[in-house]
């Protein structure tokens, strides 16, 4: 028995033809657009990320600080991690850091006051010598040796390490080491500066201390 086939009708394959045609003119427009589009056209219509900073000033100091001198400082600094004290001679439990440092640090003084005691005569009155600050600071080296078993045994980090180098009592040791030296460059940092007001000025120091 013979099956009829039943008869297309003629829209229907215009129709198939119209889509394909739709479709391959779509991807030739696009691919001649991305060629033919001028590339300060391109940046003009297409998208871009743009990062802003913005900072704000939340106070302003005036500084009344002298630097009068600076101290290049090296020195090596040594952490120790220790295990709990029924195991703290177990070497493989141990851990040692040692860091290699380098560092500025700047001594001076606070305003001085200065009285006048006659015609181009004045007394500076130079407070007490403080430690006004450090800069750069460098770690130039570490140096770690770890126990095989020290996984668990407590040791301070690099940072906390490296913030701890300089204490109250390491401030104190070079104010007093330095103390000569800051004097004589205290006399002549204010002796210079008041000649170049009054050439003639001659000053007289009282140190606090």
């Amino acid at each position: 028995m013979r099956f009829l086939r039943r008869p297309v009708p003629l829209w229907s394959h215009l129709a198939t033809f119209g889509v394909v045609v739709l479709v391959l003119g779509g991807l030739a427009g696009g691919v001649a657009a991305g060629l033919l589009t001028p590339p300060w056209l391109a940046s003009a219509l297409g998208s871009k990320s743009v990062v802003r900073n913005e900072q704000v000033v939340t106070f302003i100091t005036k500084e009344d600080q002298t630097v009068l001198l600076t101290l290049g400082v090296e020195g090596i600094s040594e952490s120790e991690g220790l295990p709990p004290a029924v195991l703290k001679d177990v070497p493989l439990l141990q851990k040692v850091r040692l860091m290699q440092y380098s560092l500025e640090a700047k001594l001076g003084v606070d305003a001085v006051t200065i009285d006048a005691t006659g015609d181009h005569q004045f007394v500076v009155k130079v407070p007490p010598f403080i430690w006004i600050g450090e800069s750069d600071r460098k770690i130039e080296r570490v140096i770690s040796d770890d126990g095989v078993l020290s996984a668990f045994t407590k040791q301070k980090t690099e940072s906390e390490q490296l913030n701890g180098l300089v204490d109250d009592d390491l401030k104190t040791k070079y104010l007093e080491n330095n103390a000569e030296a800051l004097r004589n460059q205290a006399e002549f940092h204010f002796t210079k500066l008041a000649r170049s007001i009054d050439p003639d000025a001659e000053l007289m120091f009282e140190f606090a201390g």
